[in-house]
C-alpha cells in the first residue's frame, strides 16, 4: 500500500541547504514516488522578521510506493539525516486542487470519515506577484492553528521562491473541519475562513492541494528548535 511520511530534523546548515535547492539529492531513492525539502517557518510570525526562519531545521515530505521503502530509505548511510528528530508515516484518505507529483497518490476512501486523529497537508506553488497579499491574509490563519484547542502539532515550511506548506495534526476531524469554517468564532477562529473566500475571489496561486490523512505511527522526538517555531 502507499504510503506518506512528513519529517522534522534538526540538520546543519549546508546539509539543508543542499537538499531544499535542489532534488538531485533524493533522485534514485528506490520507491520514492516524490519528495518535498523545505525550510520550517515561525507560525504566525511576520515573513519580513529574521526570526521567522530556521536554517538548521528540514522538513520533509515524502510519497512512498510502500512501507518497506520508507524503512530501507531511512537505513541507508547516504540519508541518515532524515532518520533524525520525528517523523510520521500516514495513509492519504482525501484531495482537494492539484499540485504535481501528487495527483496520481490513491486516495484509500475506506479511511474517510476517521474516529481518531488526522493530519492536514497543503502544498502551494504561489504567484511571485500575489506575495505580499498571500501573506497577509495567510499569517493570522497561521496564528489561528497554532493556537487552536484541538491541534497537537504544527509546522509552515517553504523553498525559495515561491513553494509553501502546511502541516497540522488533530485530535480529530471535526476539530479541523470546525476550524476551517470558523464554527464557533471565539473557539476556532474565523481567519481560515475569511481567507479561502479571499483565494476564491482572486488565487494566490499557480498550483495548490490540501490533502487529508489518517496518521498510522509517529517515531522520535519533535526537535526542540522546531517546537520553539510554535511558540
Amino acid at each position: 500500500m502507499e504510503l506518506f511520511s512528513y519529517h522534522l530534523i534538526q540538520a546543519p546548515v549546508y546539509s539543508v541547504a543542499a537538499r531544499v535547492l535542489s532534488s538531485s539529492a533524493l533522485r534514485g531513492v528506490p520507491g520514492l514516488l516524490h519528495a518535498e525539502c523545505l525550510l520550517p517557518m515561525r507560525l504566525g510570525h511576520p515573513v519580513s522578521l529574521p526570526g521567522r526562519y530556521h536554517w538548521s531545521s528540514l522538513v520533509l515530505f515524502a510519497f512512498w510506493e510502500a512501507e518497506s521503502h520508507l524503512e530501507a530509505f531511512l537505513e541507508a548511510p547516504p540519508y541518515a539525516v532524515f532518520g533524525r528528530g520525528w517523523h510520521v508515516r500516514m495513509r492519504f484518505y482525501r484531495r482537494w486542487g492539484r499540485y504535481d507529483g501528487l495527483d496520481q497518490a490513491k486516495t484509500y476512501t475506506e479511511l474517510a470519515n476517521p474516529e481518531g486523529p488526522v493530519v492536514g497537508v497543503t502544498f502551494a506553488h504561489l504567484k511571485l506577484g500575489q506575495t505580499l497579499r498571500f501573506a497577509r491574509w495567510g499569517k493570522p490563519v497561521e496564528a489561528q492553528v497554532r493556537d487552536h484547542p484541538g491541534v497537537t502539532r504544527a509546522a509552515v515550511a517553504y523553498r525559495p521562491l515561491n513553494t509553501f506548506s502546511t502541516f497540522s495534526m488533530w485530535r480529530t476531524e471535526q476539530d479541523m473541519l470546525d476550524m476551517v469554517r470558523g464554527r464557533q468564532s471565539e473557539v476556532d477562529g474565523v481567519d481560515h475562513r475569511d481567507a479561502m473566500k479571499e483565494r476564491a475571489r482572486k488565487p494566490f496561486h499557480h498550483q495548490f492541494t490540501t490533502m487529508r490523512f489518517v496518521p498510522l505511527s509517529e517515531h522520535g522526538h519533535w526537535p526542540d528548535s522546531v517546537r520553539l517555531l510554535t511558540a
